[in-house]
């Protein structure tokens, strides 16, 4: 059996979960792809009965860009996912596809803002939550975000008698934003909605995340409107 070169990084929580996920990739020899697959959900059948098991996603090689199958697999922690990993029953499975396991490599890690979006040729993999839910949500985060930075700290501290060029504190501000957005916010507001990102919702869940949205976009722009009115008077 191979040896797996396994890389540990740590990015933000996935949409709706903090789930961490092992990406594999590896080359399937030619012909083999349906026995690839029947042992692919050989392994998620057996993932499924450990602890914390989120869902397993298998996508085909794409013609002319990559040539390497791709297989994530997910639990809510890391522990869960690296009890997994070490497990003598995954050991037993990698043993019996041997054949599979050319140029294996095993990633763990974690990903927001739905980063494995759901392919149509997936086997076994979970609906994908709305992109423009995603995006509405993203916002209704990075306004606050924005405007209270450029409100109490880009001026006060900028544009004073130490001012620095425009250039270098917009990138200040986005560096500082994007960070907050990565690791904190938006993993804390995608478990926040996560009632509301799921597919095929009915008519009343709908409307109400709409409308907590809209209450929330609204509150914001009061707030920094009245903000900018204590500066002009």
């Amino acid at each position: 059996m191979n040896h797996e070169p396994v890389a540990v990084y740590r990015d933000e929580a996935v949409a709706g979960s903090s789930g961490f996920s092992a990406i594999v990739t590896a080359e399937v020899p030619a012909g083999l792809d349906d026995e690839y697959i029947a042992w692919q959900n050989t392994i998620s059948a057996t993932e499924a009965t450990f602890e914390g098991f989120l869902g397993h996603r298998v996508q085909r090689p794409v013609a002319g860009a990559r040539h390497e199958w791709v297989v994530v697999v997910s639990f809510d922690t890391e522990a869960h996912l690296s009890a997994w990993l070490a497990s003598s029953e995954r050991a037993a499975l990698l043993a019996e596809g041997e054949r599979f396991n050319r140029q294996l490599e095993v990633t763990k890690t974690s990903f927001g803002f739905d980063f494995w979006s759901t392919r149509p040729d997936a086997v076994g993999s979970a609906p994908k939550a709305p992109v423009g839910k995603q995006n509405l949500l993203v916002l209704m985060a990075l306004y606050p975000i924005v405007f209270l930075w450029g409100y109490f700290v880009s001026t006060p501290l900028f544009d004073g008698p130490g001012e620095i060029p425009f250039w270098l504190s917009l990138f200040v501000g986005n560096l500082v934003s994007t960070q907050l957005l990565g690791w904190w916010v938006m993993p804390w507001v995608f478990r926040r909605f996560d009632w509301w990102l799921k597919p095929r919702q009915g008519v009343r869940v709908q409307v109400a995340g709409f409308v907590i949205l809209a209450v929330i976009y609204g509150s914001s722009m009061a707030l920094y409107a009245w903000l900018l009115s204590l500066v002009a008077a």
